[in-house]
């Protein structure tokens, strides 16, 4: 079940989304909110400085707000396409690994409890291990369709929501993308795109991590 974003009285922000920047705040997280995906696209490279060295973990909203686009038409030293460019495997995780240290690191949210703790998965595991603590400066976007009420809503919406669509969209075999329902026990194997799990309680470098929040439901 995802939050109901409700209109507030504060600049335009959702009332649950005051709420959410309240509690992040007291987890040491920032959160900026945009009305849209242009506003957010604009808000991230306003932060973003030129010759920036930048990484972005996959994600749906990044593509559709454009950062993709941006970054790599953009001054910056965009990491993604020279990983995506080397052919040997071992080389390619060496590059892989390199990336997840990037100064600045902009990645998706694949739920968001109204009390401020971000869930996260991923199939091998890159993109959390720069979440967690290799990325200098950390820019997570989210629409509001990411927010549910608790943990357990997060695990649902990660499991059976997000993690079932990248199987999908990917052609996996894995049992959420055949039956479209997880099955947790019987899912192994190089498919699963869950592998690695990630729950953001609390950051301890003041100004590292930077929730966009962005008034529009986006990505899955």
């Amino acid at each position: 079940m995802e939050a109901r974003i409700l209109p507030a009285r504060n600049n335009g922000m959702p009332q649950a989304v005051v709420g959410l920047k309240h509690e992040l705040a007291r987890r040491g997280i920032n959160l900026a909110y945009c009305a849209d995906g242009a506003s957010a696209l604009a808000f991230l490279l306003s932060r973003i400085p030129a010759g920036a060295t930048v990484m972005n973990g996959g994600s749906t909203t990044l593509e559709q707000i454009g950062l993709l686009e941006a970054l790599k038409n953009g001054p910056y030293d965009w990491l993604r396409p020279q990983v995506k460019a080397v052919n040997d495997p071992e080389e390619r995780t060496r590059a892989r690994r390199r990336a997840t240290i990037a100064d600045y690191f902009v990645g998706g949210i694949n739920a968001i409890t109204e009390t401020g703790e971000i869930v996260n998965a991923d199939g091998s595991g890159n993109r959390i291990s720069a979440y967690a603590f290799g990325a200098g400066k950390l820019f997570l976007v989210a629409g509001v369709n990411k927010i549910v009420p608790d943990i357990a809503s997060a695990f649902e919406r990660l499991r059976n929501v997000a993690a079932l669509a990248e199987c999908r969209h990917l052609g996996m075999s894995t049992p959420c993308a055949l039956t479209g329902r997880c099955d947790n026990a019987a899912c192994r194997g190089a498919d699963r795109q869950c592998g690695k799990v990630l729950i953001i309680e609390n950051e301890r470098i003041p100004g590292r991590i930077c929730v966009v929040m962005i008034g529009e439901a986006l990505g899955y």
